[in-house]
């Protein structure tokens, strides 16, 4: 089965803005949020519609959605036309009404033409902002063989972590039986000690069915949210069914980088992911922008050290220690500088001997020589955003 020969549309929900990632949201959406120093927050979810064989994508943006369309312009743009594929920005228009998008669902009630213009038999909705890889010929197998109005991919988690995602009962059958988003008690799996089947935000509905429960959604005043009231909404009179996640050929990652500690924590875990090629294989690439740039350089009167380490191309190092550490595009490090534990992205510049600890620089950031970030906590919160121990340096900002 390949879900290029199938009837199926792909909608990316990616107008979020992010505000617990704030600075690296002051100008861009958060799916188009870097991430690993080279990629952007949404190439997961667009690299595994393509390998999964998915070729006509929509993605929904809306708020300072610039930077993501450019984004996808760049890079996103090979797909044969001819052939009536394509990964296109929607951004939001008001078709409906003078509102915009008032939930995830009324993000696709209000795109419901061009639903309308291509009868597709099964949509996909995705979330455009969180990290991992999903082969979806996986989830829509199991969707037809269980003929599910709604397929909801799920996963299980700790009780302690689970309030803050929708969180979901299923019985012998898989069949979700109980949906309650954000639960101050979430429900625990049967037989599994303290965990708790939550949602991830990736859905596989039969059209029909869908079409039908947005437009009684539409009239009704809710919150035209698709784990607050289309989901429960659907368990009386629609067979709605969970896909284990856990159990799938890439189940032992997902990651929502909502938070600048998990942003954090998962741009570090990414550097352990390719030690063992976990979520990005030679069969299942990550895109991201495909520009020309130079070979990166490394060299100077010393040694670069580099140690559990991504340095992108075109970037420039001279005697300098990287550790623990993702370098994007075209930075530069001075002679003498040490980096560790810290996410540097593209156009960054890092003067000589300087020090940079548990930071992370967003584009085009400078500091000069003998700057030291990471060291005196006191001095680092008079100069930077901190969160969580972590300095956030913002794009363009110079020292």
């Amino acid at each position: 089965m390949n879900l290029q020969h199938e009837n199926i549309l792909t909608f990316i929900l990616a107008g979020g803005k992010g505000n617990r990632l704030y600075p690296l949201t002051r100008h861009r959406s958060k799916p188009a949020v870097h991430f690993a120093a080279r990629f952007r927050i949404i190439d997961f979810v667009l690299s595994s519609c393509i390998n999964s064989g998915i070729r006509q994508v929509f993605v929904l943006t809306q708020t300072k959605s610039f930077s993501l369309e450019q984004h996808l312009r760049r890079s996103w743009n090979f797909l044969a036309a001819q052939l009536d594929e394509f990964i296109a920005a929607v951004p939001a228009q008001q078709r409906i009404s003078e509102k915009w998008y008032q939930g995830t669902a009324d993000a696709i009630f209000q795109n419901l033409h061009l639903i309308q213009d291509r009868h597709p038999e099964h949509i996909i909705i995705l979330s455009g902002d969180h990290i991992y890889s999903m082969d979806y010929n996986e989830l829509f197998r199991y969707h037809i063989e269980s003929e599910s109005d709604l397929t909801v991919s799920v996963m299980p988690i700790k009780k302690a972590d689970a309030s803050q995602f929708g969180v979901l009962t299923m019985d012998d059958d898989h069949r979700i039986t109980s949906f309650i988003e954000k639960p101050e008690d979430p429900a625990l799996i049967p037989g599994e000690g303290d965990e708790c089947f939550i949602n991830m935000g990736i859905y596989l509905f039969r059209t029909n069915s869908m079409v039908r429960i947005l437009a009684k959604d539409a009239r009704e005043a809710t919150s035209h949210d698709f784990g607050m009231n289309i989901i429960p909404g659907m368990l009386e009179k629609y067979k709605v069914s969970g896909f284990d996640f856990k159990k799938s050929r890439f189940g032992h990652y997902w990651r929502d980088v909502g938070t600048i500690r998990n942003y954090f924590d998962a741009n570090m875990e990414f550097l352990e992911q390719l030690g063992t090629n976990l979520i990005c294989t030679p069969d299942w690439p990550i895109g991201s922008i495909g520009l020309r740039l130079p070979p990166t350089y490394m060299g100077g009167i010393n040694k670069v050290t580099i140690e559990n380490s991504t340095v992108d191309i075109g970037s420039k190092l001279v005697s300098c220690k990287i550790k623990n550490s993702l370098i994007g595009r075209y930075v530069h490090v001075g002679e003498g500088s040490i980096i560790e534990n810290s996410i540097i992205m593209s156009r960054a510049s890092i003067g000589e001997n300087c020090i940079v600890r548990n930071a992370i620089f967003d584009d085009g950031v400078q500091i000069p020589s003998n700057t030291q970030i990471g060291v005196d906590a006191d001095a680092d919160k008079d100069r930077f955003f901190m969160s969580d121990g972590i300095a956030i340096l913002p794009k363009q900002f110079q020292l």
